[in-house]
């Protein structure tokens, strides 16, 4: 499937807000697999005026080109901002839809008590509550999403291995995410965190060091916009070439 000629659009929370809550098919087609591993193996034109040094700067452009990022009217990414909780999960959601059907409309097959924070008018509702029913686990506390706090890095890479899975059991593949490489001994965290980077760090190095120097992952900093398109693109390229 041939591109379609990419725009900068408006701002990421505007152009967001802007998206359907009834599906999340792109261009109404569904990308296939062979599909994003083609995107991703295109060469890179540089089409943001603040990336030229970033470290993530071709994961980056592949994001724009799988349209889960998208730019600023002046012509930039912005890639030190933080990404709220809805964005993330809004860009991740996208992300599935790349490689399995999203269905936004689809109902709950348990009873499912809606987050306290996401009335059904927000922008992202439709995106957070099909994540709430696909992603978390069952039990999950679902009082408050705090929708426009900044997530961290490390609760990013969790929904990210969720996707993974998820994508995986859609594909009719069992849900575990062989390593890639050796895993990453990161000094900054213990406990769920080591287990979370330990595997997500040798899956494709989705978990990396932070802005990709030294042995720190920074757990609880925010995820910028750079971190995040890139962990994305990752993923995406790891389950595309997994399904070789």
């Amino acid at each position: 499937m041939k591109l379609q000629k990419l725009f900068l659009l408006t701002a990421l929370t505007m152009s967001l807000a802007s998206m359907t809550k009834v599906s999340v098919a792109h261009d109404h087609e569904s990308v296939l697999v062979q599909d994003v591993q083609t995107i991703i193996a295109q060469n890179t034109t540089v089409t943001f005026t603040d990336i030229a040094k970033n470290p993530y700067q071709k994961e980056i452009i592949k994001a724009q080109q799988l349209k889960i990022v998208e730019g600023y009217p002046d012509g930039t990414f912005r890639p030190n901002q933080p990404v709220t909780r809805e964005q993330a999960v809004s860009m991740i959601v996208d992300a599935i839809a790349l490689m399995t059907p999203v269905d936004l409309n689809a109902t709950p097959t348990s009873p499912v008590r809606p987050f306290l924070d996401v009335p059904g008018d927000r922008w992202s509702a439709a995106k957070i509550n099909w994540a709430q029913w696909n992603l978390l686990p069952a039990g999950t506390p679902t009082g408050r999403f705090r929708p426009e706090e900044p997530i961290t890095r490390a609760d990013l890479v969790s929904f990210l291995r969720r996707a993974a899975e998820r994508i995986k059991t859609n594909l009719g593949q069992p849900p575990v995410l062989s390593p890639t490489q050796e895993a990453i001994a990161f000094t900054d965290v213990s406990g769920f965190n080591q287990q979370l980077t330990n595997q997500m760090s040798a899956f494709c190095q989705v978990a990396s060091p932070l802005n990709e120097k030294g042995t720190k992952f920074a757990p609880t900093q925010p995820a910028h916009r750079d971190y995040t398109a890139a962990a994305i693109v990752r993923t995406l390229n790891c389950l595309a070439e997994g399904d070789k």
